[in-house]
């Protein structure tokens, strides 16, 4: 969900609004948004690494973990099991798929437990240092303004005091000393405020995790694992998938459809296929476009914690990319036609936000295959500005599809 950017580097910069929106693109070449799902990260259906991982692999060293990917109930699908689930979005080839952690108790025992066998590199210890710059330093000239007023005795209580808080702030965060930082220990004292707990049992599909009463606690462990991964220099780049495509359980409060069930909003209910009474229709598009906006309302409260989280210059979140997208358009036909990608953050990337664009009809059409006719935007060019910003080598010029619908990014306005 956000892979993390250059940061140390960089200048934050104040902008209007965080988000651009990019509609219209298609997942060339497959459109069933299955097949959508495999592509999303990969901008094409050939034989290759995702860009999660790919990026894991740049940034490989620089931290514990090259790249971690997180999930909220999404192993949990219609023909497939929690072992064996069927096809998800990151893979190394076409045969190896890399499974997201979707029990947040492990997920954070994995990345932050002493018995993680990942300890803090040294490139990750001096972003720390970095992000939790001492407040003396920051404060340094409105000290010696006041001690320049001061007499000398009043001089050596104030010099006496800031040299103590040196001493100890070094203690805290020294590398080694068994701390990755004050401020990263505090928040992992305080993970987990509400005594979530994932008793062992026998099948994972009725772990508590996977239980739909559990989802928002879930999703609210899994993001706050998320932000002290990228804030703690446990990794730069992190995956958090929602469910997955077929997935059965309906989201709490809002419908008793499960989340596939209502994506197919023209059938009847526990059907795929068929025409549903109006009625029928009605309640499973409400329910679905319920979803889609519980989705949303997570990448705001997500936005939100990277926002309250200092960063080396600004916050976490402008130093950050979040590549916010979906592998579905049009839930009736179940087609991966026409889908929003939007992007949050980055603003200290150069990332020009606040803007909603359409491509519909500026870029040529797809003359074969299951698009034949649609003139959408191939999403292998959007995953190229993700590239492209976090220094991702490319052997073509685009990340995936390379084709006349994947347009150069210089031209789309975002970069």
């Amino acid at each position: 969900m956000a892979p993390n950017a250059n940061r140390g580097n960089l200048h934050a910069a104040e902008t209007v609004s965080t988000i651009a929106a990019v509609r219209v693109r298609s997942m060339y070449p497959l459109t069933d948004h299955q097949g959508g799902s495999q592509q999303m990260l990969a901008g094409d259906d050939r034989d290759v690494m995702t860009l999660d991982l790919q990026l894991g692999q740049l940034l490989a060293g620089q931290t514990p973990f090259s790249s971690y990917q997180l999930g909220v109930q999404s192993r949990i699908s219609k023909g497939g099991t929690a072992t064996v689930p069927h096809p998800h979005f990151t893979r190394i080839n076409l045969k190896q798929e890399v499974f997201a952690q979707d029990n947040p108790l492990a997920a954070f025992a994995d990345l932050f437990g002493s018995s993680s066998g990942a300890p803090m590199t040294a490139p990750a210890a001096a972003l720390l240092a970095a992000q939790q710059k001492s407040v003396l330093d920051t404060a340094t000239g409105d000290l010696a303004s006041l001690m320049s007023q001061l007499p000398g005795s009043e001089k050596a209580k104030i010099q006496s005091y800031s040299d103590a808080l040196r001493a100890l702030e070094l203690r805290l965060t020294a590398p080694g000393g068994g701390m990755m930082s004050a401020d990263c220990n505090e928040s992992a004292a305080t993970f987990n405020p509400t005594g979530f707990t994932v008793p062992q049992v026998s099948d994972p599909n009725q772990a508590s995790y996977n239980q739909t009463n559990n989802r928002g606690v879930v999703a609210d462990l899994q993001m706050e694992t998320a932000r002290l991964a990228l804030a703690c220099g446990r990794t730069r780049v992190v995956t958090l998938l929602f469910e997955h495509t077929n997935a059965h359980n309906p989201i709490e409060g809002l419908g008793i459809f499960g989340v596939h069930d209502a994506s197919h909003f023209n059938a009847p209910p526990g059907q795929l296929t068929g025409q549903g009474t109006p009625e029928q229709v009605d309640a499973k598009l409400t329910a679905w476009e319920n979803y889609r906006v519980w989705y949303a309302q997570q990448l705001a409260k997500f936005i939100t914690m990277l926002k309250a989280t200092p960063d080396v210059t600004g916050t976490l979140f402008d130093n950050t990319i979040i590549m916010h997208c979906s592998e579905l358009g049009d839930g009736a036909p179940h087609k991966t036609d026409r889908i929003p990608y939007i992007f949050c953050g980055g603003s200290a990337l150069g990332f020009k936000l606040g803007q909603a664009i359409n491509f519909t009809g500026t870029v040529p059409a797809f003359t074969g295959g299951a698009h034949a006719g649609i003139k959408n935007l191939a999403h292998s060019t959007l995953l190229t500005i993700v590239a492209q910003k976090m220094g991702l080598p490319l052997k073509e010029p685009l990340f995936g599809f390379n084709g006349p619908q994947g347009l150069p990014p210089a031209g789309l306005g975002i970069v």
